[in-house]
């Protein structure tokens, strides 16, 4: 019998013997046979219907136990109308579909597959496309959902449905789904859950979890949320081996507890996020407990967040490594009573001489800074600045001002460790991808998931903050970029500030031991590409210094760099001796470099001088003194002379062309060709924010022809009129972006702006520069 009448036949058979009478059948819809819809209808009780491709027009019911399998991906397509799959029945498997179309009705819950008072279904390896949303188990107890993948519509975060709810089912398992770009995983009213292996990104809650006891989540990836998993109101949650990664939002949690009683969070990575763990009032309930043991809390903005309402917890064992802070106590108040014992502190100031892997001396944590941003969150704007540094070395030198502490570890660890069960992190997303936003510090380099490497990332913490909590001072680590990487790489840099364009595309490199300089009129985008690699601003792109992000990895990038402003603003009223002293000692650096830096930077007779009374060479001197305390293998430098007289910018020059030789990696900015060709061996040319040429620095001078060019800003709409109108007066212009460019040679240097005067063309800005070698401005 031919394959398309194999159902009409069943329908036929069926019909004849009457319900019931029939042993359980197995019906096959394709091209040619009855519609599904009328397939699901006629089938009886406990059988199976296979659907061979083809796309099928839905809503579909089905009201009786039934297996419906799809075999090579058949589409079941609601065309935006309410639900596409309601099951009202129990013991219902959907397998092997995808499922797309359904409504866009909040309030109806349009779904891709509802199941309502249907216990023990099974929603099998199926794929869900533009679905509100998308698996919704109403009062449908034992019930599984395995193997599919969600994605959500193409809307506002809050007008997208939840990719799975579970609502008053127990016993249900959620295993090994992917769910991207819905609202939320929500579990709620519902007992003795499994949540294992799924991964959740892109959503608003990862898993929003209430009053459900006894439920088990592991091993599951919840990452570039806003929040990871927010737990409440429930009792005995083992989270354990889960991956909590990148989650950023306006709360940012990775994890939140509140009114958990006896939870155990336990050997979770916990990466990057705004806020890694959050507790309220858990436990809430006399005699139980909260257990925190063996997660690794790493490179979120803030670690653990407790309010002061929680006590009765139980912290061992975890790894705290380089958060922006490590523990706080939200909205301020009196810690709880809250045991915490053998954990690793990255900032443990003390040391292990019985060398059993177990701190000598209590860590606590009591840094001033610290509590007052956990009373104050905006202050946490000024975290790692030097006003926070200020604040904690003010707090250890004048007990007076140290906080009462708001914790003691009396056995702190010396090593991290990495929980073995957890799920390998997700790699990170390119810059504007959403994974690692502002805040995610070095997941990649923290969780190459080896203990091994965790240790050795940890021991190569930044000598300044070391030395400022006590510890040893460690020795710089050098420029160590991956074999044949420069140490500064940039590809792609861009940069608005609103409406303005700063920085659009633009791309460069710095090879190890040369200098690079950037180059043209103001407004160019000089300074923000600084900011970019120096890693005080966000920007989308790639910039690499020494194989690291330095918005994302900004302790690693920056104990490698030197930075020296353009112009200095220091403590009047210190002199020089004690301004060096107190960043040493801030950077970790050993005081016996200070000696040193003087006498080779010439500073060796101000020692004793106020730097408020130093003039404006001997400030940049010290700016560089600063600048090299670390011993740094790249400088940074944004027009260094600018404000020095010729002999003092000479003495500089002469300088910073010493530290070249060394090898240092240079990379500045300035507006004097002479300087230029004395120090950079490339230009980089900008204007507009976009990269022009790149040049060998010797054409910036002319070839010693003495020419000039004149750069002007006039209104886009008349910049075609001005260079018509000083053509045909005999100068030669061209267009470099957003600038029109005039070569004056040697003459007059300001006839030009008298010509577009008299032709009422308006000039913005203007400024002169040594003219460059003539050619169209490539490659020399």
């Amino acid at each position: 019998m031919p394959r398309p009448l194999v159902a009409t036949a069943l329908l036929a058979a069926l019909a004849i013997a009457g319900p019931g009478s029939a042993r359980a059948a197995r019906w096959t819809v394709e091209p040619g046979s009855p519609p599904l819809r009328e397939v699901l209808s006629r089938a009886a009780p406990g059988d199976e219907v296979v659907v061979a491709g083809g796309i099928h027009r839905g809503p579909f019911a089905i009201d009786r136990p039934l297996t419906l399998t799809g075999i090579g991906w058949p589409v079941l397509d609601a065309g935006g109308r309410g639900t596409v799959v309601s099951v009202t029945a129990p013991d219902v498997v959907v397998q092997g579909f995808e499922i797309r179309g359904s409504g866009r009705s909040l309030d109806q819950e349009n779904s891709g597959l509802a199941f309502d008072e249907a216990p023990r279904g099974a929603v099998v390896g199926n794929r869900f496309r533009d679905v509100l949303f998308g698996i919704y188990l109403r009062r449908s107890s034992g019930s599984r959902v395995t193997g599919n993948q969600i994605v959500g519509k193409s809307l506002d975060l809050a007008r997208r449905g939840d990719a799975i709810r579970v609502w008053y089912s127990n016993d249900v398992v959620i295993e090994g789904n992917r769910v991207e770009a819905a609202r939320d995983l929500v579990l709620w009213y519902s007992e003795r859950l499994t949540v294992h292996g799924n991964q959740v990104a892109g959503g608003r809650y990862g898993l929003h979890f209430m009053y459900c006891d006894d439920a088990s989540i592991r091993e599951n990836r919840l990452h570039d949320n806003s929040v990871g998993a927010f737990l409440m109101y429930s009792r005995r949650l083992r989270l354990t081996h889960n991956s909590i990664v990148g989650n950023h939002g306006p709360s940012g949690f990775g994890v939140g507890l509140k009114d958990m009683d006896d939870a155990e969070i336990v050997e979770n990575v916990l990466v990057g996020n705004r806020i890694g763990l959050f507790l309220d009032n858990s436990p809430r309930e006399a005699g139980s407990s909260t257990v925190v043991s063996g997660n690794l809390v790493a490179g979120n903005d803030v670690g653990i967040s407790l309010l002061a309402n929680v006590r009765r917890g139980r912290f061992t064992g975890n790894s705290l490594v380089e958060n922006g802070r490590q523990v706080e106590i939200a909205g301020g108040g009196a810690p709880g009573q809250s045991r915490w014992h053998g954990n690793h502190w990255s900032d443990y100031a003390g040391f292990d001489a019985g060398g059993d892997g177990v701190g000598d001396l209590p860590h606590r944590v009591d840094r001033l800074f610290e509590t007052l941003a956990g009373r104050k969150p905006a202050l946490a704007l000024f975290a790692d600045s030097p006003l926070a540094r200020a604040l904690d070395y003010a707090a250890r030198a004048f007990p007076l001002f140290r906080p009462r502490p708001l914790l003691v570890d009396e056995a702190p660890r010396m090593r991290p460790s990495t929980p073995a069960g957890a799920p390998r992190p997700p790699e990170p997303r390119g810059p504007g991808g959403g994974l690692l936003g502002a805040g995610l510090a070095a997941v990649t380099a923290l969780l190459a998931v080896a203990p091994g490497g965790l240790a050795r990332l940890a021991a190569r913490r930044s000598p300044g903050e070391d030395e400022g909590r006590g510890r040893t001072p460690l020795r710089p680590v050098p420029a160590a970029p991956g074999a044949g990487e420069p140490p500064i790489r940039v590809q792609g840099l861009t940069k608005r500030f609103g409406r303005r364009t700063a920085l659009d595309g633009v791309s460069f490199e710095v090879p190890a031991g040369t200098a690079l300089a950037l180059w043209g009129p103001n407004g160019a985008g000089k300074t923000t590409a600084l900011r970019a690699v120096l890693g005080v601003i966000p920007v989308e792109g790639s910039v690499r210094v020494a194989g690291a992000d330095p918005w994302r990895e900004g302790r690693r990038a920056r104990r490698r760099i030197g930075f020296v402003p353009q112009e200095i603003e220091l403590q009047a009223d210190l002199t020089v001796q004690e301004t060096l002293r107190f960043f040493a000692r801030l950077r970790g650096t050993d005081p016996a470099r200070i000696g040193k830096l003087i006498r080779r930077i010439g500073l060796a007779e101000e020692t004793g001088k106020r730097v408020g009374a130093l003039s404006g060479g001997l400030k940049q001197r010290l700016a560089l003194a600063l600048a090299l305390l670390a011993d740094p293998p790249i400088l940074v430098l944004d027009e260094p002379t600018s404000n020095l007289d010729a002999a003092a910018r000479t003495a500089f020059l002469e300088l910073l062309l010493q530290l070249k030789s060394e090898g240092r990696t240079l990379l500045f900015s300035s507006h004097r060709p002479e300087e230029v060709a004395a120090l950079a061996d490339r230009v980089l040319h900008l204007d507009g924010g976009r990269r022009v040429a790149e040049t060998a620095s010797g054409t910036l001078l002319a070839n010693g022809r003495g020419e000039t060019d004149l750069w002007l800003r006039v209104p886009e709409s008349q910049r075609e009129r001005a260079r018509r109108h000083l053509e045909e007066r005999g100068y030669r212009c061209r267009l470099l972006g957003a600038a029109l460019v005039v070569a004056l040679g040697r003459g007059a240097r300001t006839a030009p702006l008298a010509v577009l005067h008299g032709a009422g063309i308006e000039v913005e800005e203007f400024q002169l520069q040594a003219g460059e070698a003539r050619g169209g401005g490539g490659e020399a």
